[in-house]
């Protein structure tokens, strides 16, 4: 047997249903409709029948461009997926780096800042380099940084991988790396 998989509303000649509540293409109720009649309708208006509401008796059915909808619907479900913070951006160093990218790189850094952006900053190590150089050379990048306040209280190591966030406003709940929040204290 072959069985259909749920890909979601009826659409056209799915629909089993002999009468329908319909509503047209511009949202306006037409009202309990044979079938036959409102397919007749969608078929005229060069549109499909769907099945907005199926769990009613009976269903309700608007006419509207199908492919339009499921496009409109993928869309909104994918917004959600996005970044979690605001546009951060992300700057990747090695402990082997040479002096004129890590200030390149600072330099970028600074301006996605003053742009009111996040920076994430991340010393990654590979094979058999120091970890001890990875932090040396981390540590010296941060005294770049000083003038930004630091979303973490301390760079968070994981694994072969150390990183911390920067974020430009001046505030933030780790008072120890904030300027404007130190002032009062």
């Amino acid at each position: 047997m072959d069985f259909k998989k749920n890909k979601g509303p009826r659409v056209n000649r799915e629909i089993r249903e002999r009468e329908v509540q319909l509503i047209d293409e511009k949202g306006n109720n037409i009202g309990v409709t044979d079938i036959e009649e409102a397919l007749l309708l969608a078929n005229k208006a060069e549109l499909d029948l769907v099945e907005v509401g199926a769990n009613i008796e009976p269903p309700v059915c608007k006419i509207m461009d199908f492919g339009k909808y499921l496009y409109a619907q993928n869309k909104k479900n994918r917004g959600g997926k996005k970044g979690t913070t605001k546009d951060q951006k992300i700057f990747r160093f090695s402990p082997v780096i040479e002096k004129a990218d890590v200030e390149h790189r600072t330099k970028r850094a600074k301006e996605y800042l003053d742009k009111g952006h996040p920076v994430k900053l991340i010393m990654q190590k590979k094979g058999r380099q120091s970890m001890d150089q990875a932090k040396e050379v981390f540590f010296e990048i941060l005294t770049n940084f000083s003038d930004y306040s630091s979303i973490e209280t301390e760079p968070k190591q994981e694994g072969n991988r150390i990183s911390i966030t920067f974020k430009s406003d001046g505030k933030t709940k780790n008072k120890q790396n904030s300027k404007e929040e130190n002032k009062g204290v």
